[in-house]
């Protein structure tokens, strides 16, 4: 725990702080952006957990949505979530179960870039399972191994190594890789029901998406209900 909690404590402060979620974009195209696609998913007037929140840059935007809760391993991370406008921090380690909150507390429980970094991503999807209030919806973004420019570098012999090769943008620290069969799998056998692919992402990755080819995007942006 403590090397764990160290590794991310430094993590943050060799990232630095200041993350742009949204890009300054036409606003047509605002709601198709990584960030963008999720915020729109989200009703008014919620109460939205974050879990592994960082520093806060992402948490703040749903901040319009309702109120935000943040958990995350990193102290130095959660100062500056504080900064960012989180009145309500928890450090937690998302891979011990259960965590410190009620359950059924949550309209939504977010996780973007953050399960391919667990140890036991079901283990992690039961316990959101368990926060959400009923109907309540979990929103996951995950890195996507079968993204097209992958199966093309694949047949090339040069697939991106979404586990651990930093020199394609993709950090050691990533433990599981995934693909939409892989994700529906995952949710399911969690208890999630009626999964709904987001079309988020610019460069094309939201026409895919909503052409109905999510699995050819550069990343899944997936809601499900419990």
């Amino acid at each position: 725990m403590l090397k764990l909690t160290n590794y991310y404590n430094l993590y943050w402060q060799t990232r630095g702080f200041g993350h742009n979620p949204i890009p300054d974009v036409p606003e047509a195209l605002k709601q198709y952006t990584y960030y963008g696609a999720i915020l729109s998913a989200i009703r008014p007037n919620s109460k939205i957990l974050d879990l592994g929140c960082g520093d806060g840059s992402v948490s703040q935007i749903y901040l319009q949505k309702g109120e935000v809760t943040g958990i995350d391993i990193s102290s130095h991370a959660l100062k500056q979530a504080k900064k960012n406008g989180l009145t309500t921090t928890i450090k937690h380690d998302l891979n011990q179960t259960p965590y410190p909150l009620k359950p059924s507390s949550y309209d939504y429980v977010i996780a973007t870039d953050v399960i391919e970094h667990l140890f036991n991503p079901i283990a992690f999807l039961a316990e959101a399972r368990r926060l959400l209030k009923q109907h309540g919806k979990i929103i996951i973004a995950v890195p996507n191994f079968a993204r097209l420019q992958n199966r093309i570098r694949m047949i090339y012999g040069d697939p991106i190594d979404i586990l651990h090769w930093s020199k394609y943008g993709d950090e050691i620290e990533h433990l599981h890789w995934f693909t939409q069969p892989k994700l529906n799998h995952l949710l399911n056998e969690a208890g999630f029901k009626k999964n709904f692919y987001l079309p988020a992402g610019l460069r094309g990755n939201f026409i895919l998406v909503k052409l109905g080819f999510p699995n050819l995007s550069s990343f899944l942006v997936v809601q499900a209900s419990k």
